[in-house]
């Protein structure tokens, strides 16, 4: 295998019953690999004799490494590239690259001969989709956020179906055929929320943050800023659990000592239900599958959307803000002390969360999976 892929062989080569090949294509990063993820546990689950192969980037390495075996044959890893500004080799890369790419995939559906591919956003999977569409080979993309990703802006018009996880996503150009159907949320998520038991279990007003699976500097430290300002009395009566990021997680924990907070700090935690069934509120980003998780456990968050990769989260925030699920405020100079003055009522009165805990409940989408199956179902046996 060329240098610039890897494999993981671990399927059995005789199968029986239905026997479908599926390619899938997700970024490298949580946002995109978790709905692959959880799409093809379940499609794995119903079709327990499937081929499925995941094509994502170096860089999501070690999430996929994290993931239950088992779910693909293969995993191919592809070079990085994507479309930066200005003049510069790494501008130029894409240009070279992308020709590659397009060789690649078609050598690789000579292979597979697959029955449908799904992409689940990112430049990694524009070559390859586009390149299914070109041979007539069934295609379907999963849009996670309100705004999509320049890739899938791209795919969406070629595609033969797009599903969308927010009503109203905003394409800019007309599609085929659109669903809503939600996010596809991990079978670990989905079976602890179906467990789980109303309220927080633990005595202490108890706060989540979570910076997303790459952590978030910005959100660490408006937050632990604003722990700081508390009184030592507001202090005793909370406990925080902080998944801060690899590269954050010593400081935030030197931080919580100096403070004398009950604290929890993880770089990342692969079980993320255990600490939502714990939470009375969760301070986070926007991020499509964090909203949704929050959806599952019913939730109340307040949230500071990440300013950068286009803006895209605040969109994802106003969605959710419109039925009353969700706080939200945009990290600039006044976000510590919209965090500060909002952190200090719900912690006096925790009763005011009960609505925001409810209207976060009616979001929940429990069968986005059986959805999207449903869906590529019906375009293997169209096509």
């Amino acid at each position: 295998m060329p240098s610039c892929c890897s494999s993981q062989d671990a399927f059995p080569k005789k199968n029986s019953g239905n026997l479908f090949r599926l390619v899938v294509y997700a970024g490298p990063t949580g946002g995109h690999l978790f709905p692959a993820q959880s799409f093809s546990e379940g499609f794995r689950k119903q079709f327990p004799h499937s081929r499925i192969d995941l094509v994502t980037s170096f860089r999501g390495k070690g999430l996929v490494a994290s993931m239950p075996t088992g779910i693909f044959q293969s995993v191919y890893y592809l070079p990085e590239f994507g479309l930066p500004g200005g003049l510069s080799w790494q501008a130029l890369k894409p240009f070279f690259m992308v020709p590659y790419l397009f060789f690649r995939s078609f050598f690789l559906f000579r292979k597979i001969k697959p029955h449908l591919c799904v992409g689940f956003g990112s430049f990694v999977a524009y070559p390859g989709m586009m390149m299914a569409h070109w041979l007539g080979i069934p295609t379907l993309i999963h849009e996670q956020n309100m705004i999509p990703g320049k890739a899938t802006q791209w795919l969406a018009p070629h595609v033969d179906v797009v599903a969308e996880s927010f009503e109203r996503t905003k394409f800019s150009k007309k599609i085929k055929k659109t669903f809503t159907v939600g996010l596809p949320l991990r079978s670990q998520i989905i079976n602890a929320q179906k467990n789980s038991c109303s309220g927080s279990l633990s005595r202490s007003f108890t706060v989540l943050v979570m910076g997303g699976s790459q952590g978030s500097r910005g959100l660490n430290t408006i937050v632990t800023d604003v722990f700081e300002k508390l009184s030592h009395e507001e202090r005793a009566k909370i406990v925080v659990i902080h998944t801060a990021g690899k590269f954050d997680q010593e400081w935030v924990t030197k931080r919580y000592q100096e403070l004398n907070l009950a604290y929890e700090v993880y770089s990342f935690y692969g079980s993320m239900n255990e600490l939502f069934q714990r939470a009375d509120l969760v301070i986070c980003r926007a991020g499509a599958n964090t909203l949704f998780e929050l959806a599952a456990f019913g939730l109340p968050a307040l949230v500071i959307p990440y300013p950068h990769a286009g803006g895209h989260q605040k969109y994802n925030a106003i969605s959710f803000s419109e039925h009353g699920s969700l706080l939200f405020h945009e990290e600039n100079s006044d976000a510590k002390i919209w965090l500060e003055l909002h952190l200090k009522k719900f912690m006096k009165e925790p009763g005011l969360l009960e609505d925001m805990a409810k209207a976060m409940e009616k979001l929940a989408k429990p069968f986005a999976v059986e959805k999207l199956i449903e869906i590529a179902g019906s375009l293997i046996k169209e096509k």
